[in-house]
């Protein structure tokens, strides 16, 4: 191989060096701007997920608050309550047994349209029932619903 070869063999290789580079640069550009958009994304997600449990957190303290204050039925406040829980995991169901066991005991209930479809007869029958329920498990539902409370405020 004579010297011009070397220095044509060497051309090209430099040439598809800085070709590879420039390729491997814009490749690591794309990179860099996805990881940014991605963690830009991350971190959207994680302030809705914020604002959704410092909204369920809110109203899991105002139902409780208003069953203790007496502005709204025990079985609404239960079925709320249960409902929300459901949808957090800083609250443990263990810790409100009675929430999740007169849940059970009311769920079967018809509400809203359904309830008005009924005759006032079987609507005087259920309401029976269920303020029996109300009854059975209104002084551990409000102790339930203070601790809620505190634990919530505490948090």
């Amino acid at each position: 191989m004579t010297q011009q070869q070397y220095n044509i063999a060497f051309i090209i290789l430099s040439v598809l060096v800085f070709i590879l580079s420039m390729g491997v640069g814009f490749f690591y550009i794309k990179l860099k701007q996805e990881t940014k958009k991605r963690i830009a994304e991350h971190d959207k997600m994680e302030a809705r997920e914020k604002e959704r449990q410092a909204f369920v957190r809110d109203s899991l303290i105002t139902i409780a608050r208003a069953f203790v204050q007496k502005q709204c039925e025990a079985s609404e406040a239960c079925i709320r309550l249960r409902m929300l829980i459901d949808r957090v995991d800083f609250v443990e169901n263990e810790e409100y047994p009675i929430i999740f066991s007169m849940y059970e005991e009311i769920k079967h209930f018809p509400t809203h349209q359904a309830r008005k479809e009924l005759s006032k007869q079987e609507r005087f029958s259920q309401d029976k029932e269920r303020f029996a329920i109300e009854d059975k498990h209104m002084d551990n539902l409000t102790i339930e619903c203070n601790k809620l409370i505190t634990n919530l405020m505490v948090n």
